[in-house]
């Protein structure tokens, strides 16, 4: 099975595709997260009086005078292998016994390393770090970077923003940075610095503070902990001023040697009154663990009422802050009832330039969300999670009238427009993709993955679920001369589309390339094209529609349309289908295709006349409330898996103290990882700090432990001990394994490997929109192993799997 070494290699090179979206600056589940552990009132700490405030301390920068460079290739990476068996060393010049020619190179002064290599290469050097002094580094178009053997994640995409810390020990250290040859060089630069805390001001999560707005939003704040220890227990504040309110959030955990984005919440004291003026936030971190409280302070600006804006909210996903862009009404009046337009930007736009790229509309709000970062998940995965919350937050926000919701996006944007518009028709009166491609399999040439892989990411096949559509306009705007995404997927989208639907437009601008504006009115016409608004403004949406057919990947994906929500399915290598029909006044007729449980919404059956409905020849009388239908036991909604479940929701990874310690090295990348691919915030304990909060609160990724360390009500469908791992009757030994693991209403996650083979961890990164996996995969050196679903009861079913 050497799709999985394959699968791997392609995840970690790239996290995601570039289409090149818009220029940079081109126009220049339901409810909202709240931890049981987040508020205001901090006062209770299980710890004595805190230390003082740490002194302010700039970071010094640490000179590389010469990095020693070499290229592997692709088809194999024996230094990878050196510096994960502990063996490799900094490399003499020349040509060493693997056949790799090592070459000296001198950066210039912001770090750049000229190599002209292609392929994966590496830079090589020694530093010294005196005692008492810890280093964090910006790593940009850098895969990563390994300090002593230890990896931490570098920015493939070279936005110079981030900063992680480097797991350095006092004296020499082995810095080894891995990249891929690309359009840019790579650029390292290291400092040094005495604190435990560092705060990065260069990748704010901030909200635009509006005129005339006095509504609490939040604020995140990349924190890296520099030590090699967890920090529990943290509170992080933002401490009174003349403009906010004070204000607490708890945490549980900073993970040890990792950086993430924290959320501060901000209180503003009054409404904002003028523009274009600057307020700061006073923000602390504290926690028991520290030797000392960390401050900054940051400074966040005013806008006009009517000008494009940001606007923050804490994620459910991961209990982030995130932002995002809003175009809102021409004289917007928050009493009154507007149509709303969801619009999804291109790869390395912001959010908030996809917003600025519309003219106002008297009509409707537009509102862009972020895809978690600008390159971010291709609007798939998390992307897809991001740009729902979104939706549903300024439904939250806002009057917004629900027949009148509508989708469109630009190139990655036009991808996504495709992607939620077929897996969630039952949100959008119409769709409106600009310079959109159909899937990896058409843009880009990515192979179509088969067996439990394939339906781990089965709804990546955009037109496997376009009779979606079969209701719903759609509007398809394309540029004849795109150099970018090919015109030829605009016009293959509308050749399948008019197959499903009736109510289609196709508009081809001649000459025009990937990004155009041709006019001299606001907005730019390849997004705010006039026709397709008006194409909107003719259209709407019947949320609860009674005639209806609709098809999803399962429940993990898009589980609810109308006034069905598909709770569990029979066969998880099988879609569901629902079809709707109105037979009599008072009666409709569902017959579904795979699906074990469901339930129905008599709240808008009953608001629609319907006293009956006829499911699969079994008549359920329409009361109000929810009306469940079939077994309530093994998986269903929001447990159900395939693994990247267990990361929809609130995460922390938990270490074993007493095996290797790569679990923790394990745990303190993925966490870094998240915070720079999305955008996001994680934490990491050992299994001895696992407290009854951190349990209730967040799914656990469990790193190592033992099976009997798992907490009572987590069933364990697979078996594991330091010498082998077992699912069914199937063995083995010198191998890996990801598995999920059911507790409670919720999805954890075991993963483990047999002793001595820690470092294959690391060939799976999960947090990619094609790194999707089943309920349990086990890997060794050389490719998978097996992989597989549990059934319905989360038992072992051979026939649900691929394996020896």
């Amino acid at each position: 099975m050497r799709w999985f070494v394959s699968s791997i290699a392609a995840v970690t090179l790239l996290a995601c595709g570039d289409d090149g979206g818009a220029p940079a600056d081109a126009g220049t589940e339901t409810d909202a997260f709240v931890p049981t552990d987040a508020g205001t009132d901090a006062s209770v700490r299980p710890c004595p009086p805190l230390p003082g405030v740490a002194p302010a301390a700039d970071p010094t920068p640490i000179v590389v005078e010469r990095w020693m460079m070499g290229s592997v290739g692709t088809s194999s990476d024996p230094v990878l292998s050196a510096i994960e068996a502990g063996t490799f060393t900094v490399p003499a010049e020349g040509v060493d016994g693997d056949g790799v020619d090592w070459f000296p190179v001198a950066p210039d002064d912001d770090g750049r390393i000229e190599t002209g290599l292609g392929g994966i290469f590496y830079a090589v050097t020694r530093v010294d770090v005196p005692e008492g002094t810890r280093v964090f580094a910006r790593l940009d178009t850098v895969l990563s970077v390994y300090v002593n053997g230890v990896p931490q994640p570098g920015d493939l995409y070279g936005s110079r923003r981030m900063r992680v810390p480097l797991p350095t020990r006092p004296g020499e250290n082995l810095i080894a940075v891995r990249s891929f040859g690309s359009r840019r060089d790579p650029e390292v630069q290291l400092f040094a610095t005495p604190d435990e805390i560092v705060f990065n001001p260069n990748d704010l999560t901030a909200p635009d503070l509006r005129v005339g707005d006095d509504a609490r939003q939040w604020l995140g704040v990349p924190v890296a902990n520099t030590t090699e220890r967890p920090l529990l227990d943290v509170t992080v504040r933002v401490v009174e001023n003349d403009w906010f309110e004070a204000s607490a959030v708890e945490l549980p955990a900073l993970a040890p040697g990792a950086v993430t984005k924290v959320p501060f919440e901000l209180v503003p004291k009054a409404a904002w009154e003028t523009p274009d003026t600057t307020v700061s936030a006073r923000l602390r971190v504290e926690s028991c663990s520290l030797d000392a409280v960390y401050e900054t302070t940051v400074e966040l600006g005013t806008v006009a009422a009517d000008v494009p804006f940001r606007r923050t909210f804490r994620s459910r996903m991961d209990g982030s802050a995130q932002y995002f862009g809003v175009r809102p009404p021409a004289d917007f009046d928050p009493e009154s009832e507007y149509a709303l337009v969801l619009s999804l930007h291109g790869a390395s736009v912001e959010a908030i330039g996809q917003a600025g790229a519309y003219s106002e509309k008297d009509w409707a709000i537009v509102v862009a969300p972020t895809n978690r970062r600008p390159f971010g998940f291709d609007w798939e995965e998390w992307g897809r999670l991001d740009a729902v919350e979104v939706l549903e937050t300024a439904q939250a926000i806002w009057r917004v009238d629900p027949t009148r919701v509508y989708l469109t996006g630009h190139s990655m944007g036009g991808h996504g427009t495709w992607h939620l518009g077929v897996m969630f028709p039952g949100r959008f009166a119409t769709i409106g993709p600009s310079a959109g491609w159909e899937s990896f399999y058409s843009y880009g040439g990515a192979s179509r993955p088969s067996g439990p892989v394939g339906r781990a990411r089965a709804h990546s096949d955009t037109l496997v679920y376009l009779s979606n559509l079969a209701r719903r306009g759609v509007y398809i705007i394309h540029g004849d001369a795109d150099d970018n995404v090919p015109v030829t997927e605009g016009r293959n989208m509308y050749d399948a589309v008019q197959g499903v639907t009736s109510d289609v437009v196709y508009h081809e601008e001649p000459g025009a390339g990937h990004w155009w504006d041709d006019s001299a009115t606001p907005g730019a016409d390849c997004v705010d094209w006039p026709p397709l608004f008006d194409f909107m403004q003719e259209r709407t949406l019947d949320p609860t529609e009674l005639d209806f057919d609709f098809r999803t990947p399962g429940p993990w994906v898009s589980p609810t349309h109308s006034y069905a929500t598909i709770v569990s399915v029979s066969d998880p290598m099988q879609d569901a289908t629902l079809v709707s029909g109105q037979t009599s006044g008072d009666e409709v007729t569902l017959v579904t295709g795979n699906v074990r449980a469901l339930v129905l919404d008599g709240t808008a059956l009953a608001a629609k006349g319907i006293a009956r409905v006829v499911v699969d020849e079994t008549t359920v009388d329409v009361t109000d409330g929810p009306l469940p239908v079939g077994p309530s036991t093994g998986k269903r909604l929001g447990r159900s898996g395939p693994l990247n479940q267990a990361f929809h929701r609130p995460f922390c990874f938990v270490y074993a103290e007493d095996a290797s310690p790569v679990y923790r090295h394990y745990a303190s990348y993925l966490v870094s990882v998240w915070a720079i691919i999305g955008n996001g915030h994680a934490c990491a304990v050992p299994a001895s700090a696992v407290t009854e909060a951190l349990r209730a609160d967040h799914q656990l990724v469990w790193l190592g432990v033992p099976e009997s360390a798992l907490p009572d009500g987590a069933e364990s469908p697979f078996d594991w001990s330091a010498d082998a791992v077992s699912v069914g009757s199937w063995t083995f030994s010198d191998a890996a394994a990801a598995v999920v693991v059911p507790r409670g209403d919720g999805l954890d996650a075991v993963m483990v490997t047999t002793e001595g083979d820690e470092h294959l961890l690391f060939r799976h990164q999960p947090f990619s929109s094609r790194a999707g996996l089943p309920d349990y995969t086990v890997w060794s050196e050389a490719g998978g192993l097996a992989l597989g679903y549990f059934d319905p009861e989360w038992a072992f079913d051979a026939a649900l799997g691929v394996g020896p």
